[in-house]
C-alpha cells in the first residue's frame, strides 16, 4: 500500500466518525492555543520589564543598606548611611554626581486644615539642579545655608498648597509637619501623574539635615544614587564605593560590608529572570494540556484498533505488511493532532487581542516563531501517542483478527 492510499484510507476512517474525531482533537486545540497564548504572555512580561527600565540610566548606581535576616530575626546595620558620608562619595574617581535624599511620610497641618500621608522628602540644596528651570513655580528653593543651619523651611507641592493654602500666596505662610513649624518658601509647579494612584504633587521638600535631625531620626539611612562618568567603569566604581563604606563604618576585611550597590542592569536582569521563570511556568501548564490531548488521541486510536480488528485481519490476509498497518494508523493519529494543532494556532492568535482588550494592562507579544514551534509539537504529539496503537494493530494475529466479531 502506497503512502497516498494509506492517507486516503485514514481520512475516510476519520470522516466516518466526525464527532469523535473533533472531540479527540479538542484537547490538542486547547493545548496548542494555550502554548501560543502563554508564550505571548511570557514575552509580553519580559518586554514590559524592558520598557519599564529603559528610561533608567545604564551608568547609574543605587547604594542601599539592606536589613539582614539572621537566627535572631531582622537585624539593622549598626551604622546607617549619613548625609555626610553620601556627600563624600563625590570625591571618588569616575563619579560624576551623587543624589542624596531621605524619604518619609507625615501629617501636614495649617490652621484647621490638614493633609494625611503627605510624602516628606529631605533633600540637599542642589536637588533641583537636574530639574527644569520652572520647577519652583512660586518663591524659591532653599539654599546651602539652610541645609547647614538645619532650617525649618519647606517647598510644597501643588496639592499641599491648594488644600492648605487656598486662594492666597503660600510663600511666607507657616505650616506644621508632624507638629513642627516650617516656613513655606516655595511651591513646586504641577507635576504629571504617570500613575493615577500616586499624586506626585502631594509632597513637601525640606533640607535633608532638618529631616534627619528633627523628623526621621539619625538612625535612618539616606538614599544614594550615583552617576558614573563612563558605563565601562561601573564595576570599578562599585568596588570603590564598597571600600569607601568599609572604611567609613570600620568594617574588618573578613566581614561583609553593610551596603549593597545596585545598577539598572542588575535590576533589569533580575526582573527579566523572574519574567522568564513566569513564562516557563505558563508554558509548562500549556504542555500539560497538550499531553492530556495526546492521551486522548491514544485512547481513541486504541478504541479504533479494537473496532477495526477484523478489517486489519482482512488487510493482512490479502498481503498488507506490518509497516502498512503502522503507517495507516499513524497517519490517522498525526492527522488528528495536526488538524487540532492548526485550529489551536488560529484559536490562540484570535484569543490574544480579546485578552488584551478585556484587560488593557495585560502585556502580550505574539512571536511568529511560536506558531511553527506549536505545530511541530502537535505533530510530535500525534507521532508519540499514535505509535503504540499503530504498532499494536500491526501485531494482531490475522487468524484471530478474522474471527473477531
Amino acid at each position: 500500500m502506497g503512502f497516498f492510499d494509506a492517507l486516503q484510507t485514514a481520512m475516510e476512517s476519520l470522516a466516518r466518525n466526525k464527532l469523535r474525531s473533533f472531540l479527540t482533537t479538542l484537547g490538542v486545540i486547547i493545548g496548542v492555543a494555550s502554548v501560543i497564548v502563554m508564550v505571548a504572555l511570557g514575552h509580553g512580561a519580559e518586554e514590559a520589564v524592558r520598557s519599564q527600565f529603559r528610561g533608567l540610566g545604564s551608568n547609574e548606581l543605587t547604594v542601599v543598606q539592606p536589613i539582614r535576616v539572621g537566627v535572631e530575626g531582622s537585624v539593622r546595620p549598626a551604622r546607617p548611611i549619613t548625609f555626610e558620608e553620601a556627600r563624600g562619595l563625590k570625591d571618588l574617581p569616575s563619579i560624576a554626581s551623587v543624589k542624596v535624599s531621605l524619604a518619609g511620610g507625615g501629617k501636614v497641618v495649617r490652621g484647621r486644615e490638614s493633609l494625611d500621608s503627605v510624602s516628606i522628602l529631605g533633600v540637599p540644596a542642589d536637588w533641583n539642579i537636574d530639574q527644569d528651570p520652572n520647577y519652583v513655580a512660586v518663591g524659591e528653593f532653599f539654599g546651602e545655608y539652610d541645609v547647614e543651619d538645619r532650617a525649618r523651611v519647606a517647598v510644597v507641592g501643588k496639592t499641599v498648597a491648594e488644600h492648605l493654602l487656598p486662594g492666597e500666596n503660600p510663600v511666607g505662610q507657616e505650616i506644621r509637619i508632624n507638629r513642627l513649624r516650617f516656613l513655606v518658601i516655595g511651591v513646586i509647579r504641577e507635576l504629571g501623574r504617570p500613575d493615577p494612584r500616586v499624586d506626585p504633587n502631594n509632597q513637601v521638600l525640606i533640607p535633608i539635615t532638618t529631616a534627619t535631625a528633627d523628623l526621621f531620626g539619625k538612625d535612618r539611612s539616606v538614599s544614594v544614587r550615583v552617576q558614573v562618568r563612563n558605563e565601562r567603569e561601573i564595576d570599578a566604581v562599585t568596588e570603590a564605593i564598597e571600600s569607601y563604606f568599609r572604611e567609613a563604618h570600620d568594617i574588618p576585611p573578613d566581614r561583609q560590608v553593610d551596603v549593597e550597590v545596585f545598577g539598572a542592569r542588575e535590576v533589569t536582569r533580575a526582573q527579566q529572570e523572574a519574567a522568564a521563570t513566569f513564562a516557563l511556568l505558563l508554558v509548562g501548564m500549556a504542555v500539560v494540556s497538550l499531553i492530556v490531548g495526546g492521551i486522548g488521541i491514544m485512547n481513541v486510536m486504541l478504541v479504533s484498533v479494537t473496532e477495526r480488528t477484523r478489517e486489519v485481519g482482512v488487510r493482512v490476509a490479502v498481503g498488507a505488511r506490518q509497516r502498512d498497518i503502522v503507517v495507516q494508523f499513524l497517519i490517522e493519529a498525526v492527522s488528528l493532532s495536526l488538524s487540532g494543532g492548526l485550529l489551536g494556532v488560529a484559536a490562540g492568535i484570535l484569543s490574544i487581542p480579546s485578552l488584551t482588550s478585556y484587560k488593557p494592562g495585560l502585556a502580550a507579544v505574539l512571536t511568529w516563531q511560536s506558531i511553527p514551534q506549536a505545530s511541530i509539537v502537535a505533530l510530535l504529539v500525534g507521532i508519540v501517542f499514535g505509535l503504540y496503537p499503530a504498532v499494536r494493530a500491526s501485531r494482531l494475529d490475522p487468524v484471530d483478527a478474522l474471527r473477531y466479531e
